[in-house]
């Protein structure tokens, strides 16, 4: 939900949805039990502006849904590998902290390590992430990577790790995501997620520590036909 989200009760599940932005990892279906809603899905979907719906076969998820998602016609179009780490309180040098003010900053680097040309239509979401007071944004000393972390309840999430396309291949992510933990209280528990098999899963997490803890599978179903 930050970053103008909203979350939608369904008969099993919720459908998280974002207006604001389009990639699908911000816009999915999760928890579902039972037979999947897929009308009050879509209503949902449709309602944020989405021409799919995203459906997470996670653990926690029945497990036929897999074989139900195919039937309704849905892909499987990629999966995710959850990792997880515990703070310690260590702190992180050669990490500094951007606050609200230098949110430029933050999404320069960012777009280039996506590779926009300019200002990106996601550029409002990943603002208002960054302006949550649960939100804390950091940059590598050599303005090379950047990294948001959000903390709420007992846990805290890393995401929109970014390299700059000139700082790639060359370690920063995994030497980031290993700095990531000094940056969260001791003992707290820090959460990531990646694609399975990509190179922030295998060659940065992995690499930097993290502990796998289960994956999940995304499947689409395209609403434009």
């Amino acid at each position: 939900m930050v970053g103008g989200g909203s979350v939608v009760q369904l008969r099993s599940g919720r459908a998280v949805t974002n207006p604001l932005d389009p990639v699908f990892v911000f816009n999915f279906v999760f928890g579902v039990r039972t037979t999947l809603d897929l009308d009050g899905a879509t209503a949902a979907f449709r309602a944020a502006g989405r021409d799919y719906v995203h459906v997470l076969a996670s653990p926690s998820s029945r497990a036929e849904l897999p074989e139900e998602l195919e039937r309704l016609g849905f892909r499987k179009a990629e999966s995710q590998a959850y990792h997880r780490a515990r703070g310690s309180g260590a702190g992180a040098p050669g990490m500094l902290e951007l606050g609200p003010e230098r949110q430029d900053e933050f999404l320069a680097i960012y777009h280039s390590a996506w590779g926009t040309d300019g200002a990106s239509p996601r550029d409002e979401a990943v603002r208002r992430r960054l302006a949550d007071p649960r939100s804390r944004a950091y940059r590598s000393a050599d303005a090379g990577g950047v990294l948001l972390l959000f903390s709420d309840g007992p846990t805290t999430q890393l995401v929109h790790l970014a390299v700059a396309a000139g700082a790639q291949r060359r370690g920063l992510g995994r030497r980031m995501l290993e700095l990531a933990p000094g940056l969260v209280p001791e003992g707290r528990p820090l959460w990531l997620f990646t694609e399975l098999g990509g190179g922030g899963d295998k060659t940065a997490a992995a690499a930097a520590g993290w502990e796998p803890s289960h994956t999940a599978d995304d499947w689409m179903l395209d609403l434009t036909g």
